[in-house]
């Protein structure tokens, strides 16, 4: 009985002083990971040397570091590092979230499939982002006119680096302009023109811009013009095509 006795007083001593040692851990569910709302306070080591006010910035319209660093992300999930040359994109992270396949622009008569796809896969996205193109869809002007002078699209379309801009079928659907336009005349019935006998024909570039501008009714088109040379007359001599005044070819 004593030998019981002592071995109960032995586990009560032993169950008291565990209790009271002081771990120092703290009671209560793990505290949660801070969200990285600051590149300055993030600790990510390419900090260390390189400048955050660079990479900081949260405009519309451009690619925002702060957004994508509030994901807790490390620099090198997102980009590959190569020994401090240079440093490129992992464009297949980019497709976890965005659909990069491809963009429809309608606002143009003749729409245009763009293929992120294709591009991505032979270019970095430095080469196109955020110039000529910044970081959302409709937020940088494309017009033909800048094209041909080298802008937008026409950075490397220039039929160098990629086929030129001029060749319009390449991108747009001719479709919605294989059909005939009217033109009203006052005193005459109206003249009509097949744009898609012409295309046919000749490249978009034989006669926009230069003769044409991109828009219906856009060029202000006059017989008198014609008759110069100009428009219609520039083609329509006599030699090249029918003559100008050989009306009822146009007007029926």
């Amino acid at each position: 009985m004593p030998r019981i006795l002592s071995i109960l007083v032995m586990v009560l001593m032993l169950t008291s002083c565990k209790g009271g040692v002081q771990t120092g851990e703290k009671s209560g569910p793990p505290e949660k990971p801070r969200a990285i709302t600051s590149l300055k306070d993030s600790g990510l080591p390419c900090f260390s040397c390189h400048s955050y006010e660079k990479f900081s910035a949260n405009e519309p319209g451009k690619f925002s570091h702060v957004k994508h660093i509030a994901f807790g992300v490390h620099c090198n999930q997102c980009h590959i590092m190569m020994a401090h040359e240079k440093m490129v994109l992992n464009k297949d992270i980019c497709s976890n979230c965005h659909d990069l396949k491809s963009f429809v622009f309608p606002d143009s008569g003749m729409p245009v499939t763009f293929s992120h796809q294709k591009h991505a896969g032979n270019f970095s996205c430095s080469q196109c982002h955020p110039a000529p193109f910044r970081m959302k869809r409709g937020v940088t002007p494309i017009t033909m006119k800048g094209m041909f002078s080298g802008e937008t699209c026409g950075k490397c379309h220039n039929g160098k680096i990629a086929f030129p801009a001029k060749d319009c079928a390449r991108c747009h659907n001719m479709s919605a302009l294989k059909k005939e336009f009217s033109y009203p005349s006052a005193g005459m019935s109206p003249a009509v023109f097949s744009h898609g006998v012409h295309t046919a024909m000749f490249e978009c570039g034989s006669c926009h811009t230069g003769l044409f501008k991109y828009k219906k009714g856009g060029s202000g088109i006059r017989m008198d013009e014609i008759y110069k040379g100009k428009f219609c007359g520039k083609c329509h001599d006599g030699q090249t095509a029918f003559a100008s005044t050989d009306c009822q070819k146009c007007h029926k």
